[in-house]
């Protein structure tokens, strides 16, 4: 039996394994694909406390080192949970490596929840290849490495206007390439892009490809109303149009908002009792490194209190 089962190796999940196997909780950690999560999609880390221009991967390689260093935690990857099972008071979690159809089932006495969301994807020709050369999900993240350069911003809503207006910080011009004759977006936003001398807008337009072999040099849109073509030149193009959490295993176990969000209390625990969640999987506001990893501390805090006031550990 373990004390606790971590679904996802992103800031969130490793932080929150990093403090159990310090309170000696027999724990293991499942992820689907690799160490990092949504870092996986940048190159560098730079807006973390103490951090300065750290490649993604060199803090991947880090955080993967401090685990070895705790005997009592186990880390898995290439591994998807696949349902999460409550009886009587323990948990039964299913999971299947990956190219495989056999399923197995660990118990445990408690589950914490960080298995992310990932940016919704326009399946554009080149999108994928180019993710992390050009192609980008996340401005916080990516825009400082685009100074003085040409980017182009797709989306309407409110994350891709503030999104925008953060990157004319960096970038010499931002277009936003928006499918409808307005923008989406609250009306304190419009007025501030609208304004803004950095920004202009292709309207009524769709993306169809985005053009680069090494690295992005354009992206080719579609007018809905003319059907004509245009080619936009371009360094950088950043993709907004929505998440999607990674919370399907967990339907009709929990409380989830009308996208899969996990909503949680201030002590990050689900409606189901004894499973938390932390990280993009979670209902927030603000998807950074530094809050995913301050609310993986959290959850794990809570499993501890959660554990001791169930059951003697061991």
């Amino acid at each position: 039996m373990l004390d606790l089962v971590v679904v996802g190796a992103g800031p969130a999940g490793i932080t929150a394994a990093l403090y159990a196997g310090r309170s000696k909780l027999k724990t293991k950690v499942f992820e689907k694909l690799g160490v990092g999560g949504q870092l996986l999609l940048t190159e560098h880390i730079e807006n973390y406390p103490g951090i300065y221009q750290m490649k993604s991967y060199d803090w991947i390689e880090m955080v993967k080192k401090q685990l070895v260093e705790l005997k009592s935690v186990e880390l898995t990857e290439d591994v998807k949970v696949e349902s999460v099972e409550c009886k009587d008071g323990f948990f039964k979690v299913f999971y299947s490596s990956q190219g495989q159809s056999l399923k197995q089932f660990v118990e445990t006495r408690s589950v914490i929840v960080a298995s992310g969301a990932q940016p919704k994807r326009l399946n554009l020709p080149n999108e994928v290849s180019l993710t992390g050369r050009g192609v980008s999900y996340c401005a916080t993240c990516d825009g400082p490495f685009f100074k003085d350069k040409e980017v182009v911003v797709i989306g309407g809503g409110d994350t891709a206007i503030e999104e925008a207006l953060y990157l004319t910080r960096f970038a010499k011009k931002v277009t936003i390439v928006h499918r409808r004759e307005e923008l989406r977006a609250t009306a304190v936003l419009k007025e501030k892009v609208t304004s803004n001398e950095k920004i202009a807008f292709k309207w009524e337009s769709l993306p169809i490809e985005i053009i680069g072999s090494k690295k992005v040099e354009a992206l080719k849109i579609e007018n809905v109303k003319t059907a004509g073509n245009e080619v936009i030149p371009c360094d950088g193009i950043f993709i907004f149009v929505g998440f999607v959490p990674d919370t399907d295993f967990l339907k009709n176990l929990m409380d989830l908002d009308k996208e899969g969000y996990v909503l949680t209390d201030e002590e990050m625990m689900s409606s189901c009792d004894g499973i938390f969640a932390c990280g993009d999987c979670r209902k927030r506001a603000l998807k950074q490194v530094v809050t995913a990893c301050g609310e993986g501390a959290l959850a794990e805090y809570h499993v501890e209190k959660f554990l001791h006031n169930g059951a003697t550990l061991g």
